[in-house]
């Protein structure tokens, strides 16, 4: 029952409490990233289908993700092998992560990252995901950056894991991933996104 969760890796709040150390880097290289980032992070809403793969020393799961997101609330549904029939995650400003399977069973915590930590025994980067999914940095934390010429992240290590981009889309005039290969310790995980909508305010 509890495993179909280890597929919300997707989810919110990045808890750091260090400054961030950047990697030096071509200062044009750089600046195109940070140009693309403050756009998008002006998406207001934004939705996305995916495909997700996890595999452990001793397992492998795969789900279908369907993430939307609202005025910053974030609803995530998950269905498919890993999921085990299914499920849904919310989370939004100043309230519990809730999660609900399609079973009726309902848990909720403060911190998304223990809630899915206590139910899958697996450590899964819940915090930094909705910020990688879109190519950006989560806040408050150290990294290591290395961008494209044109200001596109192909590698961040941040908050222990390696996130690579492998492929990007154009949406709305937008580059967005579509590829990315996820690893920390033993555990890595595959997102392959099959397509965006995006909306600013």
């Amino acid at each position: 029952m509890t495993r179909w969760v280890s597929g919300v890796v997707v989810a919110l709040v990045l808890i750091g409490c260090t400054a961030p150390m950047p990697r030096t880097e071509d200062p044009a290289a750089r600046q195109a990233f940070d140009e693309r980032a403050e756009v998008v992070k002006a998406f207001d809403e934004w939705r996305l289908a995916a495909r997700l793969g996890l595999s452990t020393e001793t397992e492998y799961w795969s789900a279908q993700l369907n993430w939307r997101v609202q005025q910053e609330r974030h609803v995530l549904d998950l269905s498919g092998p890993m999921g085990r029939g299914g499920g849904r995650l919310t989370l939004a400003p100043d309230q519990p992560a809730v999660l609900i399977t399609r079973a009726g069973e309902q848990y909720q915590a403060e911190d998304p990252d223990a809630l899915v930590a206590y139910l899958t025994n697996e450590s899964i980067p819940v915090s930094g995901m909705r910020y990688w999914v879109r190519g950006l940095l989560a806040p408050g934390a150290e990294y290591d950056l290395e961008v494209d010429e044109d200001g596109l992240p192909r590698r961040i290590e941040q908050s222990g894991w390696v996130i690579e981009f492998g492929e990007f889309d154009e949406v709305d005039g937008m580059a967005l991933p579509v590829r990315m290969d996820l690893e920390r310790e033993g555990v890595e995980l595959r997102v392959r996104i099959a397509n965006w909508h995006v909306a600013t305010r």
